[in-house]
């Protein structure tokens, strides 16, 4: 926990992170502990690209970036482990100059992953129809050119079921 005294932002219950302009941390709220499994005290001063694993780490400290570049306030998506959050930095200023920035993670409330699963839960059915379709292909003697076509529907069906999960794995 925090050695120093508590502040308003200790209370809170959804993560905060404070950086400084070089991309380190200067301070994670109690929540953010909670959420992401590390210890205020042992994260200070390094670097934030550690608190995060892939495309998280990137929308991060862009978002350091950009804030501290001067843009203002930079709103975001992140995910990290099964967890998605939508994230809003601020620039934290002093005598008009940006002497940090303050990230606010708030967890999304979507279906985004029972639909990433629904869609995932596809994969094994159009497997199985086309399976079949092949083995109707191979027997029908009359009927080549409907079974033709349902295979190509199987394939055009496939390929928006890759499409979606794509769209929903980011």
């Amino acid at each position: 926990m925090n050695q120093s005294p508590p502040t308003l932002l200790d209370h809170l219950d959804a993560p905060i992170l404070v950086g400084d302009p070089d991309g380190c941390t200067v301070y994670v709220n109690p929540a953010f502990e909670a959420h992401f499994g590390v210890d205020s005290a042992t994260i200070r001063g390094q670097s934030l690209s550690g608190l995060f694993e892939g495309g998280a780490r990137e929308a991060i400290l862009r978002a350091v970036v950009d804030v501290c570049g001067g843009s203002g306030s930079v709103h975001f998506q992140l995910r990290e482990g099964n967890r998605g959050y939508k994230a809003i930095a601020s620039p934290i200023s002093a005598d008009a100059s940006s002497v940090g920035v303050i990230i606010l993670l708030t967890e999304e409330k979507t279906h985004g992953d029972r639909l990433l699963n629904a869609a995932r839960a596809l994969e094994a059915p159009l497997e199985t129809l086309t399976r079949c379709i092949d083995d109707i292909a191979e027997q029908a003697d009359g009927g080549r050119i409907a079974v033709a076509d349902a295979v190509e529907s199987v394939e055009d069906l496939r390929k928006r079921a890759d499409e979606l999960v794509g769209m929903l794995a980011g």
